[in-house]
């Protein structure tokens, strides 16, 4: 049977659908029918408004209401729509999931950090396979205006917590300017540890297994593996050394927008937040003493799709 679901998140907008034969929604694997993304930035502005701004909550209506339509005619029979960092922490945020959900025709639920944590968890550790389901993982997913963290071992998660920034909130805060002043970015570099050390205190010193999810880690990836074009199947439980993603890194962090939007894999709306994304991402790399980085492109949106054949199959 097929579902769907709509992650709704601070930086951009995704679909996803698939199949999954009835019976163990959590243990078989998927077979992805359609997906795709679309920036719509519903965290801008947020840190100094505390709102989601109306042109923008135009955009994420339109956007929804469209992957809705496109994910019944697709044969969907049940879809989930769920939003995370932005819609929990803005002061309308109940206000816009009630206007999108109206548009779309679904329900919009709101995740609380415990939720989109441990979900995001189980379906990287799902879609990485045997390797993550022996070791000692940690599990983060660097968004728009949060970044989940999750430490755990094989199916098992343990210990998470999320971290008060993403790629949108990080540009906006602390890299000014284009590119950004080497003063800038150390003091960019100093404040993301510091964030992290104390967020991420109660979970272990290192790690064997460092896997992210998010359009940042998906941009580092494909630069090391010289992909002009998104292709998941090609990125999926890709591995870069720890060496190689500081000299990736590094070069964004240093470009201009104009020099980052000449690469072939910059999405539209990706240019001017990656370089803040980047430093999370070697901020968590040194924080946990990973030897190197694992992409995941099976993040919240497959662990929806799950949560959907559960739901389904509930109803009996």
């Amino acid at each position: 049977m097929r579902f769907a679901a709509i992650d709704i998140g601070s930086n951009s907008i995704r679909l996803l659908v698939a199949e999954l034969p009835e019976g163990d929604c959590w243990g078989t694997p998927l077979e992805t029918v359609a997906r795709a993304g679309e920036p719509c930035r519903l965290g801008r502005g947020l840190h100094e408004t505390g709102m989601v701004a109306e042109e923008l909550i135009e955009r994420a209506a339109s956007l929804t209401h469209e992957f809705a339509r496109r994910a019944r005619s697709l044969g969907a029979v049940h879809v989930i729509a769920a939003a995370t960092a932005a819609l929990r922490s803005a002061r309308n945020g109940d206000l816009v999931a009630a206007r999108l959900g109206e548009r779309a025709g679904i329900p919009i639920r709101i995740l609380s950090g415990d939720d989109e944590a441990r979900l995001m968890y189980r379906a990287v550790v799902l879609g990485l396979g045997q390797r993550a389901r022996q070791s000692q993982c940690v599990v983060f997913d660097l968004g728009g205006g949060s970044t989940e963290v999750v430490s755990g071992v094989g199916h098992s998660p343990g210990r998470w917590n999320s971290l008060p920034f993403g790629a949108v909130s990080l540009t906006e805060r602390l890299l000014p300017g284009d590119p950004p002043t080497e003063e800038a970015i150390e003091s960019a570099r100093a404040q993301i540890a510091e964030t992290i050390m104390h967020g991420c205190a109660s979970m272990p010193d290192r790690t064997t297994l460092l896997a992210g999810v998010g359009g940042t880690v998906t941009v580092l990836a494909s630069i090391d593996r010289g992909l002009a074009d998104y292709d998941p199947s090609a990125l999926e439980g890709w591995w870069i050394d720890q060496q190689r993603v500081r000299e990736i890194v590094s070069q964004l962090v240093h470009s201009s927008h104009q020099k980052r939007r000449e690469l072939p894999i910059m999405g539209e709306g990706r240019a001017d937040i990656i370089g803040a994304g980047a430093l999370a991402v070697e901020a968590l790399l040194d924080r946990f003493q990973a030897p190197g980085l694992v992409c995941s492109t099976q993040g919240l949106r497959y662990a929806l799709v799950r949560l959907a054949a559960e739901e389904w199959a509930a109803r009996g």
